[in-house]
């Protein structure tokens, strides 16, 4: 999205900076004179000083004198175990395995003596510390080995890690932080973020793998009866609370879902539905072919399509007795307005843009979808949107490993909705749907779960994207597996991490239209 990252491969430094400081940094390769460089990029940085990168740089050790011992100066550092990390213990020795981003799974294999290095390594020893008690050499190398960018196992600390426990603000983040992202090369153009409409339509080709890697939802996650649900699927959990709530009368409901993803939840609430005795009429809206075509496959003639993108889409005005866009508005088209035009471009909306941060996003796309929401909406239907957001905050742009998408400002679409007519209200999702908060869930990365999988497929167990809790992973892997041997599982209370989401920080809108 227009940065580029270094990842330094032997401290495990992680920088984000632009295009021109990278072509900097590579203005020194094999050696150069540092006031002559200095000069030639300063045109290029018309407001900026290059020598304050230079110096940034040297301080992170990217440029280094060209007589200093690099691999010397590693000795004062202290090695730290990164985050998501996954291996597996068979007796005296260790194997890793990663899976960064599109990158091929690999195994890192450890023999006795580095794996006693490896067990050695409790984030506050300095690496010269151990040198009376391991050889040398193997120590250098094996820290050289799990730093690289390959691997990202280890990262080096001038400060131990006793000293970030007491104080997290200070520690910094490249030691919680991976780079699951593909190499660039200097002088290589930036890839500019993708067009939603045709990543969508062109760029989503494998179903199953857009909703287990690319982008997992909270739906998705709890597609099955889950413990956290009282044995409920996501889907049978929405259709409950709306039924609570008197949103859901008897008889024929006429039900439209914008962007159904695989079909779970259509499946689940076309069945839910029908066990009370209701008659459905379910259309879905989709814009990806490829995901139209998974939904084909699991709901059969259970429900009929409208292939389209939802702002541009024909559909029938006044015909819906439910409305539901379930975790897409953050990707919808968003406006970046200079900032004296924040106002008048939000206003178009019914929203007040007075207290937008510089630069800002103004989500024109959700709003619009709202508006026709509100004409396809039959009187007394209503809207039941997901997304992960908050009431108050501005969205925050967070990206994909392929594409971004915005966190969304649930205030906004409550003045929006009321602009157009609709009577709404913003819930959590997790409230709403009556999750259990008092249980754990298994907190990963993308890279992370992958390569837990990888690991799991090695031994004959299937691991398929779940939200799992320590009873249901028991279950999937019992007989096959020891979990005692594997790290690194990582357990959080569900509401604050389940797999890579934080539930509670999905909201809902449920708008409904006067009769």
């Amino acid at each position: 999205m227009g940065a580029v990252y270094l990842f330094h491969d032997l401290y495990g430094y992680l920088m984000e900076m632009s295009p021109d400081i990278a072509d900097l940094i590579e203005a020194f390769d094999g050696g150069a004179d540092t006031h002559e460089t200095i000069e030639y990029f300063k045109p290029r940085f018309t407001e900026a000083d290059p020598r304050q990168f230079v110096e940034i740089l040297a301080q992170h050790a990217v440029l280094v004198e060209e007589k200093e011992d690099e691999i010397e100066a590693m000795w004062a550092f202290v090695p730290i175990k990164a985050k998501w990390n996954v291996w597996r213990r068979r007796e005296d020795r260790m194997t890793l395995w990663t899976a960064w981003g599109e990158r091929p799974v690999q195994q890192v294999f450890l023999d006795p003596d580095e794996t006693k290095i490896w067990d050695a390594l409790d984030g506050n020893k300095r690496l010269i510390e151990l040198r009376h008690h391991h050889d040398n050499d193997k120590i250098i190398n094996l820290v050289r080995r799990l730093v690289h960018s390959d691997v990202q196992a280890l990262k080096m600390s001038m400060m131990p890690w006793a000293l970030y426990a007491k104080r997290p603000g200070m520690a910094p983040p490249y030691l919680s932080s991976t780079m699951p992202y593909a190499s660039w090369k200097p002088g290589a153009p930036v890839a500019p973020a993708p067009d939603l409409t045709d990543y969508y339509k062109h760029s989503v080709t494998k179903a199953d793998e857009q909703f287990d890697h690319q982008e997992t939802t909270l739906s998705h996650l709890l597609r099955i009866p889950h413990p956290a649900l009282g044995g409920r699927t996501y889907g049978q959990a929405m259709i409950d609370a709306l039924a609570q709530k008197g949103i859901i009368r008897d008889g024929k409901i006429r039900v439209l879902e914008i962007g159904a993803g695989l079909g779970y939840v259509a499946q689940a609430a076309i069945e839910h539905l029908r066990s009370t005795g209701r008659e459905v009429d379910y259309t879905i809206l989709e814009l990806a072919p490829a995901l139209a075509d998974a939904q084909k496959a699991r709901l059969g003639d259970s429900a009929t399509w409208i292939l389209g993108d939802a702002l541009t889409a024909q559909v029938p005005e006044g015909a819906f007795d439910l409305i539901i866009c379930n975790e897409m508005v953050g990707d919808l088209p968003a406006e970046t307005p200079a900032a004296e035009d924040v106002v008048a471009v939000a206003g178009k909306y019914g929203v007040n843009g007075d207290d937008a941060p510089t630069p800002c996003y103004v989500q024109t796309g959700a709003f619009q979808l709202i508006a026709r929401i509100a004409s396809w909406l039959a009187p007394g239907g209503t809207a039941f949107v997901t997304e992960f957001g908050d009431v108050t905050r501005w969205p925050v742009m967070s990206s994909q490993l392929d594409h971004p998408e915005l966190s969304t400002h649930f205030g906004h679409l409550i003045q929006t909705s009321k602009h157009v007519g609709l009577q709404p209200s913003v819930e959590f999702v997790i409230d709403l749907l009556e999750l259990d908060r008092t249980l754990q869930g298994l907190a990963t990365t993308r890279s992370h779960f992958r390569a837990l999988r990888a690991l799991a497929a090695d031994l004959g167990v299937d691991l398929p994207k779940i939200g799992y809790t320590p009873e249901l992973l028991a279950h999937t892997v019992a007989g096959k597996l020891d979990l005692s041997t594997i790290g690194e599982l990582r357990w959080d209370r569900i509401e604050d991490r389940l797999m890579g989401l934080v539930p509670h920080e999905f909201k809902a809108l449920l708008a409904t239209k006067p009769r």
